[in-house]
């Protein structure tokens, strides 16, 4: 049977001293994984929609020679490429060149581990668009994101979302997409074949109903997943009571990085406390720090408490969250408006 050979593989240790009975590569677990995103022009994505509808207009306005200079020509895309719409796009299709038409409604996206932003969702303008993963990306599916191989002490392994990610790992060296379906509407899992009768038959006696759904596997691998050198590990338990306790975890992680998608509570602090913004923040501001005697973030002249020292520390491939996060809007010239920028780096 697959799904037992797939249990047995791996690089478990001493399973007299350990509650696991193996360490599976991810990939034996969720076969179909993609490639990241790959834009080919920075333009396209950003955080601010109106930022994207303006460099659209420029560009469909400009004439040849500086539509040619705006648009980052590649090997893959040019002003003059004429390809199909993404799945569930209406964009055009003919040459932007000769025919931009109107600009698409950017959509929100996940770019890297724990970033949103939005992105032009038009064919003509994306290296690699992976077309797989548009086809469905709906209402019931979730994505897990792998960190890349990494050391392990370097932060979680994997992240999990609703929204279409990118795949961006913030060490530099990308990971896979794994949808948890296969297809559009929440349908055949992407699971190893014979894995959720394999986990019932092993560790089912007196567990909740929903202890081995796709989603309880999915919570799993986000919950005990672990990096190595040579990619994504997941134990496998030999008790129940294990399983369940990890299941519980996960559900309680998937919940605070689905950000209230489908229909779910926002996270919040401990205690009920939430971060808000003491002293107003520059236009552009330069210099991120943090003072941990305040628990506060000092984002050039202005402040935002409470954050956690924790929150400060985070870090996924070894790189600092935060540091990253700002560090990808400072540089990126103008940007947008205070007011949006304030809304953004409380939420995230």
């Amino acid at each position: 049977m697959a799904a037992r050979r797939t249990a047995a593989a791996g690089s478990g240790g001493d399973t007299e001293s350990s509650p696991f009975d193996a360490f599976v590569p991810l990939d034996e677990l969720m076969p179909w994984s993609s490639r990241p995103l790959r834009t080919g022009r920075a333009w396209v994505t950003g955080p601010d929609p109106e930022a994207l509808r303006a460099r659209w207009e420029r560009l469909a306005a400009a004439d040849s020679a500086e539509q040619e200079r705006l648009f980052a020509p590649t090997r893959s895309r040019t002003p003059h490429s004429s390809v199909a719409a993404l799945p569930g796009q209406s964009t055009g299709t003919a040459r932007f060149a000769r025919t931009p038409g109107p600009c698409p409604d950017p959509v929100r996206i996940q770019h890297g581990p724990y970033d949103e932003q939005w992105l032009l969702p038009d064919h003509r303008l994306i290296d690699a668009a992976r077309p797989e993963l548009w086809r469905v990306a709906d209402g019931q599916q979730l994505f897990a994101v792998d960190h890349s191989a990494a050391p392990e002490d370097a932060g979680p392994a994997l992240s999990v979302t609703a929204l279409l990610p990118d795949g961006h790992s913030p060490a530099g060296r990308p990971g896979r997409i794994r949808p948890l379906h296969r297809r559009p509407g929440g349908t055949e899992p992407n699971l190893a074949p014979g894995l959720l009768e394999l986990l019932r038959g092993r560790l089912g006696g007196g567990a909740a109903p929903d202890a081995f759904t796709p989603e309880a596997v999915l919570a799993w691998i986000l919950a005990a997943a672990r990096p190595s050198a040579s990619g994504v590990l997941v134990p496998l338990p030999a008790d129940a009571e294990v399983w369940s306790s990890g299941v519980a975890l996960g559900r309680e992680l998937l919940r605070l990085q689905l950000r209230g998608a489908r229909g779910g509570e926002r996270p919040r602090l401990p205690g009920g406390r939430r971060p808000y913004v003491r002293a107003a923040l520059p236009v552009r501001p330069t210099e991120l720090s943090y003072d941990a005697g305040d628990e506060t973030l000092v984002v050039g002249d202005g402040r935002i408490s409470p954050v956690p020292a924790g929150a400060w520390e985070f870090t996924v491939g070894g790189v600092r969250v935060l540091e990253l996060w700002f560090g990808r809007r400072a540089a990126a010239g103008p940007g947008a408006p205070a007011r949006r920028y304030v809304e953004n780096i409380v939420d995230h």
